[in-house]
């Protein structure tokens, strides 16, 4: 992962993160966020959870039923940025990456939600399959699997790496995991041009 561009660029990318709503990046499957939202004492895991805009959201609506949030940031200069963001509220910061997740695999805490968003882009193919492995793990029977894929170049230093709806739901089958939901190729809502964005929801199969 990029970590030094995060951090270098932190305050800036905060900004960014933070001038779209939680509903404005991830329209797309609200809908199956609702009975997460609705369970009692639900577990969330956040990964990549940068400036803490979904973290935060995400504990906002789930406090009347005890919801809790695990959220991972591997840049340290924007975990602490996200930790401000979410004070108060039920959200545990852990410093940890894919694919092993070392952090996160001792607590013994199986999720409910786990969100990737800007993620998969950063992870390299060697390490995919792993890192769907240790995710599938984590989820309880009938949990979901929520990963955006980022399509188009950076603009910048960083390597965005390319990502494929078909390889992922590939690799997904191995693992538990079937399709809820792949959504066609969407325009990014920061607006950059060059770059499109597809959701996938997968569920751990319960039997």
């Amino acid at each position: 992962m990029p970590e030094s561009f995060y951090n270098k660029n932190a305050d800036y990318l905060a900004k960014l993160y933070l001038s779209k709503s939680f509903e404005q990046v991830h329209q797309p499957w609200l809908e199956y966020l609702t009975p997460i939202l609705n369970k009692p004492d639900a577990r969330i895991l956040d990964l990549g959870a940068g400036a803490g805009r979904d973290s935060k959201y995400l504990a906002q609506q789930g406090a009347s039923n005890n919801i809790s949030v695990t959220a991972i940031e591997p840049a340290a200069m924007l975990a602490e940025l996200g930790k401000q963001y979410t004070q108060g509220l039920n959200v545990r910061w852990l410093q940890d990456s894919l694919p092993d997740l070392t952090t996160v695999t001792k607590q013994e805490v199986s999720f409910d939600l786990i969100l990737l968003s800007a993620v998969w882009m950063h992870i390299p193919e060697t390490q995919r399959s792993r890192s769907l492995r240790k995710l599938a793990n984590l989820l309880k029977p009938g949990g979901k699997l929520v990963i955006s894929l980022r399509h188009g170049p950076s603009g910048d230093e960083r390597n965005m790496l390319d990502v494929c709806s078909d390889q992922l739901l590939h690799m997904s089958k191995e693992f538990g995991l079937s399709p809820l939901l792949v959504t066609d190729k969407n325009a990014d809502v920061i607006g950059r041009e060059s770059v499109t964005w597809q959701t996938v929801v997968l569920i751990k199969e319960t039997n």
